[in-house]
């Protein structure tokens, strides 16, 4: 038995919702607009397929097709955008890399490495010195200053900013500042004097700096870089 002719008005309006949908999926922004458009011809498609049962479909199949299609492609483009968009504001600079390769998950660096930061940001440890303070500045009871001298690198293509409280100085997990003040020598003088503060590095530009922290000195010690959300990026071992 031939199949009836179809029932056209939905399939058209699928159709027509589709290619719409397709033409604005590439866009930033506007294909927002696009995925309900899609969302709403894949909806009258189905139906259509559902009035059609017994007839023909032809149009129905193709708006539903033209729909799925468009949906994903929004979904792809989305995805491509906020990535791009991430690495044009730095939001996603913390990432490390190993050499030249980029990973997702935080690396732990020997002391004798470099950390490089997605953004280009080189992270070198040039020496780490315990202190016990002196008779006017002492540490916590059972701690030791942690002196940290490194070089930090822009290689980066965009000027980036540096804080030393980008840094954490993690105790066997225990993340603190490096906000500790180690104090003066018997003549009065600052016994450091290249304290590390905040700025901003051109493109291949490097700043060289100390800061300096408290922990128990035996105890496993990391130079630590945390996201804003606190999730750890990367780890230098301090021993």
């Amino acid at each position: 038995m031939e199949k009836q002719q179809e029932k056209k008005v939905l399939g058209i309006i699928a159709t027509v919702l589709g290619v719409i949908a397709l033409l604005l999926s590439w866009m930033p922004i506007v294909n927002n607009f696009a995925a309900v458009l899609a969302f709403i011809g894949f909806i009258l498609g189905i139906i259509a397929l559902i009035v059609n049962r017994k007839n023909k479909k032809t149009l129905a199949i193709v708006g539903t097709v033209l729909s799925i299609i468009s949906f994903i492609i929004v979904l792809a483009t989305q995805s491509m955008y906020t990535n791009a968009i991430d690495d044009a504001l730095g939001t996603s600079d913390k990432q490390t890399t190993s050499k030249s390769k980029h990973v997702d998950e935080p690396k732990t660096f020997n002391l004798d490495e470099t950390a490089t930061q997605k953004d280009g940001m080189e992270i070198k440890v040039n020496s780490v010195d315990f202190n016990a303070g002196g008779e006017y500045n002492t540490p916590k009871e059972g701690t030791q200053f942690v002196v940290v001298n490194l070089t930090l690198t822009n290689n980066g293509k965009k000027s980036l900013d540096y804080n030393p409280y980008d840094f954490k100085l993690d105790d066997n997990g225990n993340q603190t500042d490096f906000s500790s003040y180690l104090g003066t020598d018997n003549n009065g003088n600052d016994l450091v004097t290249d304290e590390l503060n905040s700025g901003t590095l051109a493109p291949g530009a490097s700043v060289s700096g100390t800061i300096v922290g408290e922990a128990i000195p035996g105890d496993d010690l990391k130079l630590t870089s945390l996201n804003y959300d606190n999730k750890v990026n990367w780890n230098i071992n301090l021993q």
